[in-house]
């Protein structure tokens, strides 16, 4: 499973919850008449995936990921030079010598398991520090959009097998955040006076 799955799997999660609370609302809002209902939908899925906040941060955990499967395949292929050396020599070597490689050969796999161990938690430490504040900026913007246009409802776009085009937010959601990210960048870029 690769960094952008893993990322996929932690907005769904994120927002799966945030629809089920939703939906709860949906029912709550269903006394409401039918000329003052208003209903927006929003496919978060696609938000973050084109959210440049978003895009820069995949990039970052793909890298991180990159750089832990080089360093990993360093001692992925010290293991197999250990091995194949043993497999090579071993009826030539006395007991003790072979045990003594084969104990290093378990070393050596303990430490990349180890390695990997560690270097997984912390990508997924990383993913969680990046992402968290991004899905909480969208969930923002998307309760902020709601109560200034005066949405009844809004849904993320997998509660819905159906949606009309003109009830769905997800652009200029997408258009939104993108213009206020550049516009943040460009407030830290500038120069105090």
């Amino acid at each position: 499973m690769n960094v952008t799955q893993k990322n996929r799997q932690a907005i769904k999660m994120h927002f799966g919850r945030f629809v089920v609370v939703v939906i709860s609302i949906f029912g709550l809002c269903l006394g409401v008449s039918a000329q003052e209902f208003k209903l927006g939908i929003i496919n978060t899925q696609k938000v973050v995936e084109s959210y440049s906040k978003a895009i820069e941060a995949d990039t970052e955990l793909k890298t991180l990921q990159n750089r832990l499967t080089t360093r990993l395949k360093k001692l992925e292929d010290e293991i197999i030079t250990m091995e194949e050396r043993l497999t090579k020599q071993e009826l030539f070597l006395d007991e003790d010598t072979v045990k003594s490689a084969q104990a290093d050969i378990v070393r050596k796999q303990d430490e990349y398991r180890q390695k990997l161990k560690v270097g997984q938690e912390s990508l997924m430490e990383k993913q969680k520090e990046l992402l968290e504040p991004i899905l909480q900026e969208v969930k923002d913007l998307i309760i902020q959009i709601g109560k200034e246009k005066n949405f009844s409802l809004i849904l993320d776009k997998q509660a819905a097998l159906f949606v009309k085009p003109e009830y769905d937010l997800t652009d200029s959601l997408i258009q939104q955040l993108n213009e206020q990210y550049k516009k943040g960048g460009q407030d830290e870029d500038s120069p105090n006076e």
